[in-house]
């Protein structure tokens, strides 16, 4: 299966990116503001490329995936601004699949950092939690699979799709990594 490839390929991605969000202390608000600055700063250029690259012709569901205007929401509640990376260059479909892999994978995290959030109920961070309750009950996750290992692009590209995941966990690492670091300290 293509999901054990990427899961595999990514693992050590993976558990560093969950390492360095176990660090953060939700408690103050501004450590969850760098948070979301580190979210926004890879997911904002990773959407736009996909669009760019035409998402919505593997996914036809994509616009009920994107969330780019949830994470623009909780920035302002929050007062915070970013600084996205450049866009990433996704060569193929197949790749495509690998970057939303990510996505996806990470909107399942979102579940962890909103019930870390929910135990500070007085903390103004709870009204910028659109971005981390995006897509709750739509059954996401498992459409996407349906799609990433039936879709000729991945079936055809597995190579491929790995890079696209590669790709999108490195951006994530490149913008949070260091935002969670400082804040740790």
């Amino acid at each position: 299966m293509i999901h054990d490839l990427i899961r595999e390929a990514t693992h050590t991605s993976h558990r560093r990116l969950d390492l360095a969000l176990s660090w953060l202390d939700l408690s103050k608000p501004r450590y969850y503001a760098s948070f979301l600055r580190g979210q926004a700063e890879a997911l904002f250029p990773i959407e736009a490329a996909l669009e760019r690259n035409g998402v919505a012709f593997i996914l036809s569901d994509w616009p009920r995936r994107a969330r780019t205007a949830a994470l623009e929401h909780d920035l302002i509640v929050m007062d915070a601004s970013c600084d996205p990376l450049p866009e990433p260059h996704l060569d193929n479909p197949a790749q495509m699949f690998g970057t939303v892999y990510v996505l996806e994978a990470l909107r399942m995290g979102a579940r962890v950092m909103l019930s870390r959030l929910a135990q500070y109920p007085d903390s103004c961070s709870i009204g910028a939690t659109k971005y981390l309750r995006h897509g709750f009950g739509q059954r996401l996750w498992p459409t996407f699979l349906d799609a990433l290992e039936t879709h000729p692009a991945a079936l055809n590209d597995p190579r491929s799709v790995v890079q696209g995941a590669e790709i999108a966990f490195g951006m994530f690492e490149s913008a949070l990594v260091p935002i969670v670091s400082t804040a740790a300290e």
